[in-house]
């Protein structure tokens, strides 16, 4: 396999929308105006539940659905009106899309055969012993495993050295240890060869993991788009703090109290979280969220909110206490480090760093500053 690839491009999607239209039926939008500029050599991760959009988006880009409206760009061209085979892209989609009759290495081999591409057998080898496949090579599709197939797939894709690179959930079919080694080795090559690259997937580890920048998206439309850290650390609303982290955000309700220039939120009958949001009024009902890897023991001097152990698991490198609080629906989850080890009936008080505690509006969700 070369060290060199096609030029990498920029990616821009312009108000880019997908409406379906079925007799007897009411239109669906299944992209409403997403905007996104992609820049050449970066990788993006299209986030978000089954049904979000995110395979509409990469099958618009690939030219293998119409666009309804708005514009896709590859550096400047404009390319939605282009056949796929004009627009320098390679594809690896979650159905595999193999050649039956042919053997895995004429499966890698076949598109570079027919560009006239040489040293087609080298660089078939090359690609094989990178995703650790080469065993593979000789086989056809018929023999292999979801994951072996998921494997030659994404090789096919890499192998065509493309502008740009489209992977529909290109690690969903493999096992748990396959996953991490070709996930890193995935990030290895995208790096060497420099391929604009976008990944679909549902699996908020692989996004965060593999992207330099992430779209989280939900009913079609983007939430909120950044890099993993400012999607973690600063989500825009209750529908990415929710779906971005491991374990899930606790979200919880609270009412805004104002003490001098301080902003505090009370949680259930007597607990108190302080917060630094600037910008919420005194009384204010809201929606709280803190992550279990931000919850501590509050120091002696906090007040902290008073819970119970009702469940604690041990991990060996940390711990998962599900808390309850007087007056909270629900229960909460808190993260303790190694060595520490609560027990059910256990009375805690539980407190976070005031920037750590978020605060939603109630009704639309949206992020209080």
């Amino acid at each position: 396999m070369t060290t060199t690839t096609a030029e990498p491009a920029s990616l821009t999607l312009e108000n880019l929308r997908k409406t379906y239209v079925a007799r007897g039926r009411e239109p669906f939008e299944a992209v409403k105006g997403m905007d996104l500029k992609i820049r050449p050599g970066e990788l993006i991760a299209l986030l978000g539940p089954s049904g979000c959009g995110k395979t509409t988006t990469l099958r618009m880009i690939a030219g293998l659905e119409t666009v309804t409206a708005g514009n896709i760009k590859i550096g400047d061209r404009v390319v939605q009106d282009l056949p796929p085979g004009k627009r320098d892209i390679g594809v690896g989609f979650e159905s595999y899309a193999l050649y039956p009759p042919l053997s895995v290495r004429e499966n890698l081999a076949y598109g570079l055969k027919a560009r006239g591409v040489k040293g087609a057998r080298e660089m078939v080898g090359r690609i094989a012993e990178r995703l650790e496949m080469t065993e593979l090579l000789e086989l056809r599709p018929a023999s292999l495993s979801s994951g072996q197939k998921q494997r030659v797939a994404l090789a096919r894709a890499l192998i065509r050295n493309p502008r740009v690179l489209l992977l529909d959930e290109p690690l969903s079919h493999l096992d748990a240890a396959q996953r991490q080694r070709v996930r890193r080795e995935l990030k290895v090559l995208q790096r060497e060869f420099g391929y604009t690259t976008i990944v679909v997937t549902h699996d908020q580890l692989e996004a965060l993991s593999l992207a330099d920048r992430m779209a989280v998206m939900n009913a079609g439309v983007v939430e909120q788009f950044g890099t993993p850290d400012e999607i973690y650390d600063n989500p825009a609303n209750v529908f990415v703090a929710d779906f971005v982290g491991e374990p899930k955000i606790n979200l919880f309700e609270g009412t805004v109290e104002r003490r001098g220039g301080d902003v505090h939120v009370r949680v259930g009958r007597e607990g108190t979280l302080r917060t630094a949001v600037g910008d919420a009024d005194d009384g204010r009902p809201v929606t709280v969220g803190l992550r279990p890897q931000d919850a501590r023991p509050a120091a002696d001097d906090e007040a902290g909110v008073p819970a119970e152990v009702a469940v604690y698991e041990d991990f060996m490198e940390f711990g998962l206490a599900t808390v309850e609080v007087a007056g909270v629906d629900g229960r909460i989850v808190v993260q303790t480090p190694h060595g520490v080890h609560w027990r059910r009936g256990d009375i805690r008080r539980i407190a976070a760093r005031p920037d750590r505690v978020y605060l939603f509006d109630t009704d639309s969700g949206g992020r209080i500053r």
